[in-house]
């Protein structure tokens, strides 16, 4: 996970590791939300997870555009895209220095309980 990018294989990888999956079960799991997501937005629905942020379908007019290697006057084409707004949580936690917890850790609160 050190180059920037992170796969889908990484995340069912880590998953597997906190919760003691399978990796395959964990790679179905990380496919079917993927999948669950893309069918939301598709639908046109805005698809918000709490304390992470809200991604929103997104539809973007024709407009005139100039090609960089030319110079040329172009249009490009109206698409649909989807934008993503970070939740006040997800900025905070980015811009920190020390990560703040977003969930209580259940162990300690476990082990500090017995």
């Amino acid at each position: 996970m050190g180059d920037g990018a992170v796969t889908k294989l990484e995340l069912a990888e880590k998953i597997s590791e906190e919760l003691g999956f399978s990796v395959r079960s964990s790679k179905k799991l990380v496919d079917a939300m993927f999948s669950h997501m893309i069918d939301i937005l598709l639908s046109g629905e805005s698809l918000k997870i709490v304390r992470f942020g809200t991604f929103c379908p997104l539809f973007k007019q024709a407009r005139k555009g100039i090609n960089p290697t030319t110079g040329d006057a172009i249009v490009i084409p109206a698409r649909n895209t989807v934008s993503f707004r970070p939740s006040p949580l997800l900025k905070k936690m980015v811009n920190a220095e020390k990560r703040p917890q977003i969930l209580p850790d259940r162990r300690s609160q476990q082990d500090s309980g017995s």
